[in-house]
């Protein structure tokens, strides 16, 4: 018997990353899985992947409509909606400093970060709350719980994840909807090696993150980071709510 036996979950982001393996995991376990990403190729490659119990929907999360027919769309697939696993995001090398950043950063990264998890919630609660109750998981990172430097915009996007989600968690309990948050920190996704691995990052970029060689316990893989999301998506956390996990070795506790 799977862990999420009987649960649809809708993941963004889930191309690539922690989302695709968390598309992967959650199959496995039992769920019946929407991949919503922007990359049709990528979201097409990761449904494949994860089996016959998932189904791509092409979906951008900053834009409203598409949200919408994302969530319509897993229920009509599915019949319902459990999970709602926003972990669609990301940040740009030319984030810096709040007095020196290009607005454009602002523009790209605010609506990616802090608005596609807040239209996928507006439209996703009302269709967890119609299926009997179930989670909604958030990403955000260890520069919410640390502040970063020089990546001001990322720091105000996940910061301001982590106080939505204690919100979620707080209006909806009652309906049978619980919201928690992961902050990893570093994560051995494609992109993070490429900008750790393929090359060096100058001493600017480094920033709270950190190095790999500076996590106590190693980099995380994305199945690490995964599988927190699925014990929050599964009943075993039912005493979990509003809760802000961090997922990063320990880096922010010193």
């Amino acid at each position: 018997m799977g862990r999420l036996d009987g649960k649809v979950a809708v993941i963004t982001g889930a191309g690539s990353g922690i989302a695709r393996a968390a598309a992967r995991i959650f199959t496995r376990e039992g769920a019946q899985v929407v991949v919503a990403e922007i990359d049709p190729e990528l979201g097409a490659a990761s449904a494949l992947e994860a089996g016959n119990n998932a189904i791509f929907v092409p979906t951008d999360v900053t834009d409203e409509d598409s949200v919408q027919s994302l969530m319509n769309q897993a229920v009509e697939q599915f019949g319902g909606l459990h999970i709602l696993f926003n972990c669609a995001g990301g940040s740009v090398l030319e984030d810096r400093k709040v007095t020196d950043v290009d607005m454009a950063v602002w523009e790209r990264t605010i609506p990616l970060d802090l608005k596609g998890p807040f239209l996928c919630s507006r439209h996703g609660i009302p269709k967890i709350i119609e299926s009997g109750g179930g989670t909604v998981i958030n990403v955000s990172s260890v520069v919410a719980l640390r502040g970063n430097h020089p990546a001001h915009v990322y720091s105000a996007a996940k910061g301001g994840l982590i106080s939505f989600t204690r919100s979620l968690a707080g209006s909806y309990s009652d309906e049978g909807v619980r919201a928690n948050v992961i902050c990893p920190g570093l994560v051995k996704t494609d992109r993070v090696k490429s900008r750790y691995v393929a090359r060096k990052p100058s001493e600017e970029r480094k920033g709270t993150v950190g190095t790999f060689e500076s996590y106590p316990f190693g980099v995380g893989e994305p199945e690490d980071i995964a599988n927190i999301a699925l014990f929050l998506a599964s009943d075993e956390s039912r005493m979990v709510n509003g809760a802000v996990i961090p997922a990063e070795g320990g880096i922010s506790a010193y």
